[in-house]
């Protein structure tokens, strides 16, 4: 299995919200369950955190083409879990740690359904 680390210059490449949108999101705190930087990735648009997870993905030399869908998945251990699926087949199981250190796991060499 292999660990990678979302770097925070990963989530800080995505577009800024607008000013009135962030300001209401501040308000919001992450449930009990989550750390900040887990909230965070959950609240990025889908695009985005397809983005972040194809980027854990190739940083640990995993082929992927691109992922072109992430649905979540049940939480394992608190943490929350999705299946990141590539466009040429590889599935993988990203499990996002209260530090932002996502475990990336390869379940599949084929996409299924």
């Amino acid at each position: 299995m292999r660990t990678l680390v979302l770097l925070p210059l990963a989530l800080a490449a995505c577009q800024q919200q607008p000013a009135e949108t962030a300001a209401t999101t501040n308000n919001t705190a992450a449930p009990a369950g989550y750390s900040a930087v887990q909230q965070r990735t959950l609240d990025l648009p889908e695009e985005q955190r397809r983005a972040v997870f194809l980027r854990a993905i190739r940083d640990g030399d995993a082929p992927c083409q691109g992922v072109t869908e992430a649905p979540r998945q049940p939480d394992q251990d608190g943490n929350p879990v999705f299946a990141a699926i590539c466009t040429d087949g590889p599935v993988y199981a990203i499990a996002l740690d209260r530090n932002g250190v996502a475990q990336v796991t390869r379940v599949s060499g084929e996409r299924r359904g």
